[in-house]
């Protein structure tokens, strides 16, 4: 029997586990899938690289083949909900959904049955996941603003150096 998730995807967050730029994404939902799967252009908006790996063809639920030509660590969470996960994607240039997520059984919590909202949790569980949250959002914000300062000293030491 298919899901609602499997069947009509759920709404994600998608961001790098440094950086504070993220995106929000539908994805599908794939019990059949191998690995998760992301178009190339969902790394373009986010303006980051991939790792070229050599890795054989991911085959969906719709029987469509995908040759992966990279790979890439992100973090994810589903619309709603607070606990993020990370996760390799296997970067792809085909002609699928931007990103496809592997469901996998209730009894493997590794990554999709939680954040697909199958597993039930407790008020204190999800009131501590809002305070990690919080916690990383806040130390994402810092670490852009670090890295725009340095980008801008960097900037001033080499526009000093031209004159």
């Amino acid at each position: 029997m298919i899901g609602q998730d499997e069947l009509h995807g759920i709404d994600i967050t998608l961001f790098p586990r440094k950086g504070n730029k993220s995106i929000e994404l539908h994805a599908d939902v794939d019990k059949d899938i191998l690995h998760p799967i992301l178009q190339k252009s969902v790394l373009n908006r986010l303006k980051l690289q991939y790792t070229l790996c050599d890795a054989p063809q991911i085959k969906d639920k719709k029987g469509r083949n995908h040759t992966p030509i990279g790979r890439v660590d992100l973090v994810w969470y589903k619309t709603g909900h607070h606990t993020e996960h990370e996760e390799t994607f296997y970067v792809v240039e085909s002609k699928s959904p931007d990103i496809v997520l592997k469901k996998t059984g209730n009894n493997d919590t590794s990554t999709a049955a939680r954040p697909l909202g199958l597993g039930a949790q407790s008020s204190e569980a999800e009131k501590q996941q809002v305070r990690n949250k919080a916690e990383a959002d806040k130390k994402r914000a810092e670490e852009q603003k670090k890295r725009e300062a340095d980008e801008k000293q960097q900037q001033a030491q080499a526009s000093g150096k031209q004159q």
